[in-house]
């Protein structure tokens, strides 16, 4: 699972926007112009008779206003809370391209959602989009967490298939074995032997079986995700009172829960002890 980080996604992003929004080349532009004025401008002398302080000042509210522009725009905002996920989560550390496109894909479906919250302007859609973003968030950690484990378990098929067809050769070449063996304490280990290679087998073979589930899952909950996201962009008020956005979020959870369920049925069958 992904570290949880300190608040939620959109209190990060939100101090994440007030970071760049002061960083951002504009903003240095505007600091590096007012310190300059404030300085040499009432050396020159048709603008001695304003004071430094009053280029400071200036400067401040022009600073402030940029800032306020900043944190308004619902651009700006996606792009932030894009470079956000991509900082949380990180496609590029997944050796699969397909599994690296879905997780972007995921990632920018919650950035734009994100935008469609900061152009709502109704207070209650905006408040009902945010819990919807909440959950979504948590949706997120389980995609990744599930393309991670898919991506090890493809990193690591060689050898899990080798170990699978050798380990089928050998089952049977200790049913003959014990078959033909007289001697009950050979016979008896070859039967201890056989009965580890058996619980070896099936755990390879659920464990493959797993995978197959698991890649499905992560193609079912990436479309749902995109079904999810323009569906947000319909919501309005009359969705809250009809209830349609709490199905909406009834959905959100629904699939949380079966990615939950996923997870531990892979953990349970995908350790190196259940492997051996």
């Amino acid at each position: 699972m992904t570290t949880k980080k300190e608040g939620t996604l959109r209190e990060r992003v939100q101090k994440a926007l007030i970071q760049e929004a002061i960083v951002r080349p504009e903003s240095a532009l505007v600091i590096s112009i007012t310190l300059l004025l404030a300085v040499f401008a009432p050396q020159v002398g048709f603008l001695e008779f304003i004071p430094f302080w009053m280029w400071l000042l200036g400067g401040v509210l022009a600073e402030g206003a940029l800032v306020y522009s900043s944190l308004s725009d619902p651009e700006f905002g996606r792009k932030v809370a894009a470079k956000e996920l991509r900082r949380e989560f990180r496609p590029d550390k997944l050796s699969d391209p397909k599994l690296q496109q879905r997780v972007n894909e995921a990632l920018d479906y919650r950035s734009r959602i994100e935008k469609t919250i900061r152009e709502q302007d109704d207070s209650l859609v905006r408040e009902e989009l945010s819990e919807t973003a909440a959950q979504i968030d948590t949706w997120l950690e389980h995609i990744y967490s599930l393309a991670q484990r898919i991506d090890r378990y493809q990193q690591e098929r060689n050898v899990l298939e080798r170990d699978r067809d050798r380990t089928e050769l050998r089952i049977k070449e200790l049913e003959v074995l014990l078959a033909s063996e007289e001697n009950e304490s050979i016979k008896s280990q070859i039967a201890s032997t056989l009965e580890s290679k058996e619980r070896q087998l099936v755990t390879l073979k659920k464990l493959a079986d797993t995978i197959q589930r698991a890649e499905l899952q992560l193609e079912s909950s990436h479309t749902l995700l995109a079904t999810i996201y323009s569906q947000t962009m319909l919501v309005d008020a009359k969705d809250i009172d009809s209830g349609r956005s709490r199905r909406l979020r009834q959905d959100i959870s629904d699939e949380v829960d079966e990615l939950q369920d996923m997870l531990l049925a892979m953990d349970e069958v995908y350790t190196p002890q259940s492997l051996s």
